[in-house]
């Protein structure tokens, strides 16, 4: 049995086809939708939806993977170098993952009223802790992000460390944000970043990481970046705490993965911020 965002699920319901892996673990196997036998488009929805993971329990859930219920993928899984898709099932060396489930990936909304008191917790909480991610970047792109710029996609794009780069963490948390709000004031720039990383993306990093800016243009997200969003969409009395464990519970995410992540939220919400607050 395994849990799915819905566009894994319109993915996995069509015929059956083979794929090579790209990358496996203990706790998590990537397949290349790229390499399908027969040659199919991966969702007319997502086409962008290049990489699918199939993932234990203690993997991070990515919005383009299945989790199963299993606490460790068994050896024959790990070890296995293709995998049959289909029919809403995985079969992965002796294993099959049947979606049972669907979960939504999807960020909440975070009203007008709320993107300035959204940016100023997030800005106090995360305080310094985002220094180690902005010393692997550009500060040039980073500046740019913050005016929201698409000159600094091809800086980003790539950069850094970690299975997925961080620069590409940094530009997945602005996306994602951006879409949550649903700003007017940031629809120009959404939309220029969005398209500068649907077209640079495929050949400016891995497979797996724009895979998941794909879905972050599209405002799919881990399930401890939704819980930090749908927290900042509710500036009751409480926020800073419940931010402040959020915050704790997304920089967990990865080497770097969640620090990028809350950095790109960040000067996302300050550049919708500051720009409400213009006359």
């Amino acid at each position: 049995m395994a849990a799915a965002p819905a566009l894994v699920g319109e993915l996995l319901a069509g015929p059956a086809r083979t794929v090579p892996v790209l990358h496996s673990g203990a706790d998590a196997v990537y397949l290349d939708l790229r390499g399908s036998t027969p040659s199919t488009s991966p969702s007319s929805a997502a086409p962008d939806l290049a990489v699918l993971g199939v993932l234990s329990t203690a993997a991070t859930a990515v919005p383009c993977g299945l989790q199963t219920t299993l606490p460790r993928l068994p050896a024959d899984v790990a070890g296995a170098t293709w995998a049959v898709l289909g029919d809403g099932r995985v079969l992965l060396g002796g294993t099959e993952a049947v979606v049972t489930r669907t979960v939504d990936a999807t960020v909440p909304r975070i009203p007008a009223a709320a993107v300035v008191p959204a940016a100023r917790v997030l800005a106090e909480v995360v305080g310094d802790r985002s220094a180690g991610v902005r010393a692997e970047l550009p500060a040039e792109a980073l500046a740019a992000l913050a005016e929201g710029s698409a000159d600094c996609v091809p800086e980003l794009l790539g950069r850094g460390s970690g299975l997925t780069p961080v620069g590409d963490d940094v530009l997945c948390g602005w996306l994602a944000t951006a879409v949550a709000t649903r700003a007017p004031v940031g629809t120009a720039a959404r939309t220029d970043l969005a398209d500068a990383v649907r077209r640079l993306a495929p050949a400016a990093t891995t497979a797996l990481s724009a895979t998941l800016l794909g879905c972050a243009t599209r405002g799919e997200v881990l399930p401890q970046f939704r819980r930090l969003v749908l927290d900042l969409a509710d500036p009751a009395p409480d926020l800073d705490a419940r931010v402040a464990v959020d915050v704790d519970a997304l920089l967990r995410v990865g080497h770097t993965s969640g620090a990028g992540l809350l950095l790109g939220a960040s000067i996302a919400l300050h550049h919708l911020a500051s720009r409400s607050l213009t006359p």
